[in-house]
């Protein structure tokens, strides 16, 4: 998404609006800008941590393209904690210039420069304040007349609680709806009420009109609102999307109409566990334990320590990609969803390490794991070698510790 652009057209009686912002939402949005105890992250601006003072920012010039511009207004998502922690500070001007000291300089190398003091940045830009602001979300911007807008942003720790700023749109300008009343309404001092007044109502419009425009959008998993996508999941037969965890549930969503095509089959739950666990699952079926009947031994194991029969599937997955009992209980419940109703399947949990009996599979949980002592019956224990080389150097470093003291 560019930072300046046209929003969408809209046909009222023969003529074309075009409704014109500017967004921040990349990191190259705010490093254009100067800042002071503020850095960038991915999700925006935020306090440093252990700043002594407020973090400052001063947004780049942003250029709407028509002398005296009248700004519409400024949405801001953030996270604020009371009023005292964020404020913002609206300058706007014609020209894209001005004078300090006696020096000429631009206006986009006095906000970036680091050699000019913030305080003289402050005495340049007084002149051409036009809005001040505490934890704004919505605001109307109607004293910012001119073809050029800029902010400076205050962050304040509250409590040792950092602030941030998410997002940012900028309007530049919009048809009021002023300019559809008869002339008598546009003069004599009426307009500027009248125009304050109605611009409640437009933005209401615009944010309906936005939505309308965007709808197409909560049809992509990818792009959709969080609760859009369980409206999603419903429409292509996913029940309790809510126990997925919301990244998955996307990367699900992009192709399930074509594993649609293929449900009930074992390519289908493979897809739906893996996707779930975030790694490939593990399957034993009838026929792969019919396979060693020619070995007596092997085969009575097999049927012994796994689900035995044609309508039966043994399913393993990692403990180390379902770490939760409520993550274990979700895919329980997810395959009993996606299963075919004839067939039973059972879900093995596959512990990281080597125990007695516990199956081992080479590559898969085959790993050492720290010595425990074996006790037997409850009542004697056996005690580890690396259990005992343990205690015996730590009682090294006790008595090392006392002659230290003694000394």
């Amino acid at each position: 998404m560019k930072s300046m652009g046209l929003l969408y057209h809209r046909q009222r009686g023969g003529n074309v609006e075009q409704l014109r912002y500017i967004v921040f939402n990349k990191k190259r949005d705010y490093e254009a800008g100067y800042r002071r105890e503020i850095q960038i992250t991915d999700q925006g601006l935020a306090l440093k941590e252990g700043a002594q003072e407020k973090g400052v920012f001063i947004s780049r010039l942003l250029d709407s393209g028509e002398e005296g511009n009248q700004w519409h207004r400024a949405v801001i998502q953030s996270e604020g904690y009371g009023d005292d922690s964020i404020r913002f500070y609206f300058y706007c001007s014609d020209e894209t210039e001005t004078v300090l000291d006696g020096r000429i300089y631009l206006w986009e190398e006095l906000i970036r420069s680091n050699e000019i003091d913030l305080e003289k940045k402050h005495q340049a830009m007084e002149p051409y304040l036009a809005h001040i602001a505490q934890n704004p979300q919505d605001i109307l911007l109607y004293h910012a007349r001119g073809r050029y807008l800029w902010m400076e942003v205050q962050l304040f720790c509250q409590a040792g609680f950092l602030p941030q700023i998410h997002h940012m749109k900028i309007y530049a300008g919009t048809r009021s709806f002023l300019s559809y009343l008869p002339m008598i309404y546009q003069s004599g001092g009426r307009e500027e009420f009248l125009g304050r007044f109605l611009g409640l109502f437009e933005t209401v419009y615009q944010d309906l009109d936005e939505k309308i425009m965007n709808s197409a959008r909560q049809l992509d998993p990818l792009a959709a609102q969080p609760e859009f996508l369980y409206w999603l999941a419903k429409w292509v037969g996913i029940s309790n999307a809510h126990l997925w965890q919301e990244d998955r549930l996307r990367l699900l969503l992009e192709g399930i109409v074509k594993k649609n095509m293929v449900r009930g089959t074992r390519e289908y739950m493979e897809h739906m566990i893996g996707t779930f666990t975030g790694e490939r699952p593990y399957f034993l079926e009838y026929c792969e334990i019919e396979q060693y009947r020619g070995n007596e031994r092997a085969y009575q194991s097999l049927k012994q320590s796994y689900a035995y029969g044609p309508y039966e599937v043994s399913v393993f997955v990692r403990e180390q990609a379902v770490p939760s009992l409520r993550e274990q209980y979700a895919l329980k419940r997810m395959i009993e969803d996606i299963k075919p109703a004839h067939i039973r399947m059972h879900l093995i949990i596959l512990r990281p390490g080597i125990y007695l009996g516990q199956n081992v599979y080479a590559g898969v949980n085959s790993v050492l794991t720290a010595y425990e002592q074996a006790k037997l019956k409850g009542v004697a224990a056996i005690p580890s070698m690396v259990g005992m080389a343990g205690t015996k150097a730590e009682e090294e470093k006790k008595d090392e510790k006392f002659e230290e003291l003694s000394i």
